[in-house]
């Protein structure tokens, strides 16, 4: 009598290690794209009102975090070239960016630098190209403006393959389409 009932303990225990597994489990595969959290960011309290200031409240509160961490390590490696943007407060091109980005399936940015600073006379001539490595360890180089934000977005190398150009692109219902196509694939 006493074995039986060790055993339906046993047992009872086991179904709720089970249970308790898998509700850990579709909590963690719901998080989905936000599962690197804020304090995986690493922002001090500083830096992350650097990164409000430069984003739309509204845009940034939008992004899930690793849209987030992107638009702040963009923003970090403009500060680091000295290559602040001309636009408003809270009118940062970084967000297009990074949605940009996001849309070509960039996913999180694993290393950023900049690559050149190129100054001109007028804020039109100042561009930055900044190298990005995301997860998979692919490698794009983005074309950036001081006042129009990102031009152009290429892979491999500065002069390889354009996969988006503001010249050439266009945004139609979330998928980047040429300009002179009237649908996308």
């Amino acid at each position: 009598m006493v074995m039986k009932r060790n055993k339906m303990i046993l047992v009872i225990l086991i179904c709720v290690l089970v249970i308790c597994t898998g509700i850990v489990g579709a909590f963690y595969l719901i998080g989905g794209d936000d599962s690197i959290g804020e304090e995986e960011i690493a922002l001090t309290a500083e830096q992350y009102q650097l990164l409000r200031d430069s984003i739309r409240p509204i845009a940034l509160e939008d992004m899930c975090n690793i849209e987030r961490r992107n638009a702040w390590l963009i923003l970090d490696a403009m500060a680091e070239a000295n290559f602040v943007e001309s636009a408003p407060q809270g009118q940062s091109p970084v967000s297009r960016a990074t949605w940009i980005l996001d849309m070509l399936g960039v996913g999180v940015i694993q290393d950023i630098s900049a690559v050149r600073v190129n100054e001109g006379i007028h804020d039109l001539a100042d561009s930055l190209i900044l190298r990005i490595v995301n997860q998979e360890d692919n490698i794009y180089y983005i074309w950036y403006q001081r006042s129009l934000g990102l031009g152009m977005v290429t892979t491999e190398s500065e002069y390889g393959e354009m996969v988006y150009n503001r010249v050439l692109h266009i945004i139609i219902d979330g998928q980047i389409c040429e300009r002179h196509s009237d649908v996308c694939d």
